[in-house]
């Protein structure tokens, strides 16, 4: 005989489970990386295009560009970086210049008086610039001489056909020799006599021709010695 029918807890053993089924686990399926984090430092900026320079400015108005700028400082002149020789040429035809207008001769005129009677004599100087056609060139010499130096020295831009120690040289000789022929050729005349007298007419040189000549000579000798300095 059968006892299914009869059991009392066949019935609650056949009822479903009331345990639910566990749940899938994650380690079922492959898990997915999580994506990075971002970087909190930001990105350099790109440096920006440089900066095109300003336009010229307007060239200025009429009046402004009529109106006169200040003037450059003209350049000083430096004595120190003259040469010694040209001084010495320089200055020696200044005072051959000044000396023409100095004493060149001194007349003296003495007559004697008759029956011993004694004597009287008078004297006057004449200067050189007087005396003849002689010292006027020798005055144009000295200016020709100053005008070649100063040209020398400050016309850069003027190129003289002959250096300027040789022009001072050639034109001082030519000086020197007027100078030395007016001390020999001085004028004079001979003795008179006139009314039982006797009539004495002289002419010396003075100190002015001395210095002309002196002067001459320092014109040939510093341009002489320019000379030199430049050739070697």
């Amino acid at each position: 005989m059968s006892t299914e029918g009869n059991d009392p807890t066949a019935g609650e053993n056949a009822g479903p489970d009331p345990t639910p089924d566990p749940a899938p686990t994650e380690s079922a399926a492959p898990a997915e990386p999580s994506p990075p984090a971002p970087d909190p430092t930001p990105e350099p900026e790109p440096d920006p295009a440089p900066t095109p320079p300003p336009p010229p400015p307007p060239p200025a108005a009429e009046s402004t560009a009529s109106a006169p700028g200040p003037s450059a400082p003209a350049a000083s002149f430096d004595v120190a970086a003259v040469p010694r020789s040209v001084w010495i040429s320089a200055g020696g035809a200044l005072v051959l210049l000044i000396s023409v207008f100095f004493s060149w001769y001194t007349a003296t005129a003495s007559v004697s008086l008759p029956g011993g009677a004694g004597s009287l004599s008078r004297s006057a100087s004449g200067s050189g610039w007087d005396s003849g056609d002689g010292a006027k060139l020798v005055a144009l010499l000295a200016l020709v001489i100053l005008a070649v130096w100063a040209v020398d020295l400050f016309a850069d831009n003027v190129t003289l056909p002959f250096p300027a120690s040789l022009v001072a040289l050639v034109l001082g000789a030519v000086a020197l020799l007027v100078c030395v022929v007016k001390f020999f050729s001085k004028p004079g005349g001979p003795d008179l006599t006139s009314f039982g007298g006797t009539l004495h007419f002289s002419v010396s040189v003075a100190w002015g021709l001395y210095v002309a000549i002196v002067a001459a000579i320092a014109v040939i000798v510093g341009a002489y010695m320019h000379m030199n300095e430049t050739s070697s």
